[in-house]
């Protein structure tokens, strides 16, 4: 626990020095970026690296290494299977703490690049990605959170309505995790312009989850065959009453400095309709296997939206909001620490390869 509170408070620290002036390219401040950016980058990917059997499914993914590696069937993505398979083939043995390396890389990179390359302020909402315990999760179904890395970076071509660079990015992201293609038809409609008869739509089509649920598994199952394998998954997620409060809250300070904040800029009302999408889904569709899953390629966008919002307000307000988001930040930081060693998060506690005695054989 001590380890991920240092990495959290080095990290804003690192992260509060970036983008502190507006500066040219090829400017001292340019430079300096990169340092504290290269800084970030190891600061993260390192504790990530060098984990063992740290996360809820690190021995299982040990086991898909393997089947992957021999030719055994197995439900994961072509993308996911031939980094694995390339990885074994190069080393000449089944180094699983290198497949696990790999992934910690692109996942951090991509994400960092991501907060650097969108955010209005880039500490804040390195605070955000790190205190909501975004970070810390992708400890876990590591090809969930380098799909969702991708995904993450290419909100920037839907704001630019740049769909020629997006689709490719996207599709990238879906050999890895298949369902990041929901993102191919949500982020267009997201960055759409919303009439008015949009809203009582989306509420009827809302409703309908919570009275077709049967109707809407046997479309998903279709879609998602793998899950027919496994009994526990068809249980569904459980309602997410967190995701819901979060969701709400944003959704409540963008109505509040809608015309201040909001309106006018596309990017927040990107993100904002994107929040709404995810309210619907951890709302209405929580039967839906593993539903945060999708939630989070909708929901992810909260730590580039309340900074954003945040940006654009002055004096009193923008003090109070600030001061509400680093206050309950902090506590969701807490609350996730206090939940880490819970068997369905399991990243507490952490362990690392440089003190195992013996040789690190995997056991199937």
């Amino acid at each position: 626990m001590i380890l991920y509170v240092l990495i959290l408070t080095l990290g804003v620290f690192l992260a509060a020095q970036v983008g502190r002036f507006e500066a040219p390219s090829g400017s001292r401040q340019k430079a300096l970026d990169k340092v504290l950016l290269a800084g970030l980058f190891f600061l993260l990917f390192v504790p990530a690296a060098l984990r063992i059997y740290t996360g809820n499914d690190y021995r299982t993914y040990i086991v898909r290494f393997h089947d992957v590696n021999v030719g055994n069937y197995v439900v994961t993505e072509p993308g996911f299977n031939a980094l694995v398979k390339g990885i074994y083939t190069f080393l000449g043995d089944e180094h699983f703490l290198a497949v696990f390396a790999v992934f910690a890389f692109g996942t951090v990179l991509f994400f960092l690049a991501g907060i650097y390359r969108q955010s209005r302020d880039f500490a804040l909402s390195f605070f955000l990605f790190m205190a909501l315990g975004m970070y810390f999760q992708t400890y876990n179904t590591v090809r969930y959170y380098f799909a969702l890395s991708l995904v993450f970076c290419s909100m920037h071509y839907v704001v630019r309505r740049e769909y020629e660079k997006f689709v490719p990015l996207l599709l990238l992201a879906s050999v890895f995790h298949k369902s990041a293609l929901v993102v191919l038809v949500a982020y267009p409609f997201a960055r759409m312009h919303w009439r008015k008869w949009f809203a009582p739509v989306l509420a009827v089509f809302g409703v309908s989850g919570l009275f077709l649920k049967e109707q809407y598994m046997a479309v998903f199952l279709k879609l998602y065959p793998s899950y027919l394998e496994e009994e526990e998954y068809l249980a569904g997620s459980g309602i997410s009453y967190i995701n819901i409060l979060r969701c709400l809250a944003v959704i409540v300070l963008c109505a509040v400095f809608y015309k201040q904040a909001v309106k006018e800029d596309a990017a927040a009302c990107f993100y904002l309709k994107l929040n709404v999408l995810a309210l619907l889904m951890y709302g209405c569709f929580s039967f839906v296997p593993f539903v945060s899953r999708i939630g989070y390629y909708f929901n992810i966008c909260q730590i580039l939206l309340i900074p954003l919002v945040i940006t654009k307000l002055a004096g009193k307000s923008r003090k109070i909001v600030l001061g509400v988001t680093i206050a309950a930040g902090l506590l969701y930081f807490a609350m996730f620490l206090r939940q880490a060693e819970d068997i369905y998060i399991k990243i507490l506690p952490y362990s690392t390869w440089l003190s195992e005695s013996g040789p690190l054989v995997p056991v199937y």
